[in-house]
């Protein structure tokens, strides 16, 4: 069985810091393999207050799309637990570069712990996880270093659009991965400020292009919130007659059944 665990679904920083949802990133099983993609503060207590409890110490890797706090505060201590707080040299930490520099947010003394870190390039990879296989994305346009990711296993196609602004080939770039299942960050409603964030429209227009077999919307700003995402899912499906969900906190996606329910 595969599955999604949506650990937390706020973006932005006044939902982090209020805790208006949590953000505690995405913890990917497919098959046997365990995979926690970017987890944000309070990454480590979701996983283990989720019912039933998660298991870090089982984890195979830690994934960072970029290094911003709501993405990467909690990378250190989840390589303390999958290393089993260091006394057993395990698991892979993949991130883009700039997670390790000066101003990065990996700690130099847990990357000894590690037994394999990688760097996520754009268009990098195939990198390997037991039998799955990961590669990175067009470069987003997002203030630091940051790359989407696109899994394969077993036939399954499962790619992430974390944080960009729309730009001109990133839909295009992500329907060309054909994906089963995508999850996007849709931190706005409507842009009135010129961040580096896609709202909803920009969400409908890539949803048009890619037409995964089941889409997730996450990260949510106050925006989003205060017009109930489930309900702006809900008007996508409408329009575009696709298999469209708004995550929320400690929701699982079973990634066979959904499929198996989708239209081919």
């Amino acid at each position: 069985m595969s599955r999604i665990v949506f650990l937390g679904t706020g973006g932005a920083r006044f939902v982090v810091a209020k805790q208006l949802r949590a953000s505690g990133g995405i913890w990917l099983e497919l098959g046997t393999t365990r995979i926690h993609i970017d987890p944000g503060p309070g990454a480590l207590v979701r996983a283990l207050s989720h019912q039933p409890p998660l298991d870090p110490p089982r984890l195979d890797a830690l994934v960072l799309s970029h290094k911003h706090l709501d993405h990467s505060c909690d990378v250190n201590v989840m390589v303390e637990a999958m290393t089993h707080g260091g006394w057993k040299r395990r698991g892979l930490l993949l991130a883009p570069a700039d997670a390790f520099d000066e101003e990065g947010v990996v700690l130099p003394y847990v990357r000894g712990f590690l037994d394999r870190i990688e760097y996520l390039s754009e268009f990098g990879g195939p990198y390997l996880i037991n039998d799955v296989e990961i590669r990175g994305s067009v470069g987003h346009r997002h203030g630091v270093e940051t790359l989407g990711l696109h899994f394969l296993h077993a036939g399954t196609r499962i790619s992430y659009l974390p944080c960009t602004r729309r730009f001109d080939g990133l839909a295009e770039h992500y329907a060309q991965a054909q994906p089963d299942v995508l999850i996007m960050n849709v931190l706005r409603f409507r842009d009135r400020m010129d961040v580096d964030h896609l709202t909803f429209d920009d969400a409908r227009e890539i949803l048009g292009i890619v037409r995964p077999r089941v889409a997730v919307m996450t990260h949510f700003g106050t925006q989003m919130l205060d017009r109930k995402p489930w309900l702006l899912a809900r008007q996508l499906e409408q329009e575009l007659g696709l298999r469209v969900y708004a995550a929320h906190d400690d929701w699982e996606l079973n990634v066979e059944e959904e499929l198996a329910a989708a239209s081919p």
